[in-house]
């Protein structure tokens, strides 16, 4: 994560210097409400992050930092990171080329990439401008959007029943995914405040595990699991822990076209029978399904988000017959092998570059900025590996706002730090 750009020092005047500060708040009030915007509508944080993108940049227009705002972009994409995320972005759009359905592949192409814009947008423009009050505000949004989900779900969806909306359980699954997405950033800013700010962040934590327990979303449990275990652990070695992580990355990478097989070969069927409620068997079934799909083109993939019509591409009639019926799932249900499947050898190299080198960075980190950017990228992997598909927006939003307040959390730190000197 690169240093955050500084506000511009153009001041405009009268009417206009009021419009830009009305606009940088509701950049701030956008990214802190998602939580609860999402609880009512599972969908809507690219809405959330897109209001806050657009807000910002408007901000800045009117404020004439535009140049310095294209410059500090241009610098980004030019450090080694930047330039590894806009080659993963350009073999993505490349791939489309070879897909078999390109329709469906440009609409995930740009319901993803879309998304990762808005965040980037405002990892340039908004981490030095965000203020402890947008802080607090976002801990309030993420409280009342769990206690507006148990309330939902302690009353049999009552209200959404009264409303005529949908009331199926798991439309929380995502709501609760950005509450977990949302936790280790809260941290990094609650543990660094006085005594009652250090007590909200125990609150809090215990408020969304709770909130997550009563959920449907499995995913959500263990990347909750990751998220402290892997915070608390970085707490004491955060460069211990990045390591750790650097190893395991590269052994998710390179084994995803295998996962189906080590897992059918060494998980014994109790285990599958204890777990029945989580569909273990399935996702052993279908990581078994598309890493058959790996097999048969390894090197480019069948293109960007194919996977939803996977088991209708050229591809699914050279797999074995026992494994096509499971490539029409919608997506692997794995991160990594989705990849693999869509973009071949070159996207899975890419992805484990773009890790590596997020790591290298984390590892230099404050100690607690550290350990939120690792508890968020464990959470995440935890997630990745086990739930949905790996390009929807919804996902990309949550995941961007966490990095963009964790950005504005660290800038914060790095202010305190040189206000004591």
């Amino acid at each position: 994560m690169s240093k955050a750009a500084k506000p511009s020092t153009a001041r405009p005047a009268g009417k206009a210097e009021g419009m830009a500060r009305g606009l940088w708040h509701v950049a701030m009030g956008a990214l802190a409400l998602m939580p609860v915007g999402m609880a009512i509508a599972h969908r809507s944080s690219p809405v959330f992050l897109g209001l806050a993108a657009v807000s910002a940049l408007l901000a800045v227009m009117i404020e004439g930092g535009l140049p310095d705002f294209l410059g500090e972009a241009r610098a980004r994409l030019a450090t080694p990171f930047g330039m590894t995320g806009a080659a993963f972005l350009a073999w993505c759009f490349v791939s489309i080329g070879w897909s078999e359905y390109p329709g469906i592949s440009l609409h995930a192409f740009g319901e993803f990439w879309l998304s990762v814009l808005f965040a980037f947008m405002l990892a340039v423009i908004l981490p030095e401008r965000m203020s402890r009050r947008a802080f607090w505000l976002l801990a309030l949004s993420c409280a009342i959007a769990a206690i507006m989900m148990m309330v939902e779900l302690g009353t049999g969806m009552a209200l959404r029943r009264a409303l005529g909306v949908r009331p199926d359980i798991f439309i929380f699954n995502r709501p609760m995914l950005t509450l977990m997405v949302l936790l280790p950033v809260l941290a990094a800013f609650l543990l660094r405040q006085d005594r009652l700010g250090r007590a909200c962040a125990v609150g809090l934590a215990v408020l969304v595990a709770v909130a997550v327990a009563r959920s449907e979303s499995g995913a959500a449990f263990v990347g909750l699991w990751a998220v402290i275990a892997v915070f608390a652990a970085s707490c004491l070695a955060p460069r211990l822990v990045a390591l750790a992580a650097a190893i395991a990355f590269v052994a998710v990478i390179a084994l995803a076209p295998f996962l189906g097989t080590i897992g059918d070969t060494l998980i014994p069927d109790a285990v599958h029978e204890r777990l029945a409620d989580d569909h273990s068997r399935d996702r052993i079934d279908i990581w078994l399904s598309f890493g058959d799909a790996i097999g048969q083109d390894p090197v480019l993939g069948g293109g960007f988000g194919i996977s939803p019509l996977m088991d209708r591409t050229a591809v699914a009639d050279r797999v074995a017959p026992q494994h096509r019926t499971l490539l029409g799932v919608g997506h692997p249900h794995n991160a990594a092998i989705q990849i693999w499947a869509e973009l071949g050898i070159v996207g899975a190299v890419l992805t484990l570059m773009i890790i590596l080198q997020t790591l290298r960075t984390i590892a230099r980190q404050k100690r607690l900025v550290a350990a939120a950017s690792l508890a968020l990228m464990a959470g995440t992997t935890a997630v990745a590996l086990v739930g949905h598909g790996a390009w929807q927006g919804w996902w990309a939003a949550s995941v961007g706002a966490a990095i963009v307040w964790l950005l504005a959390a660290r800038a914060g730190l790095q202010t305190q730090v040189e206000t004591t000197r």
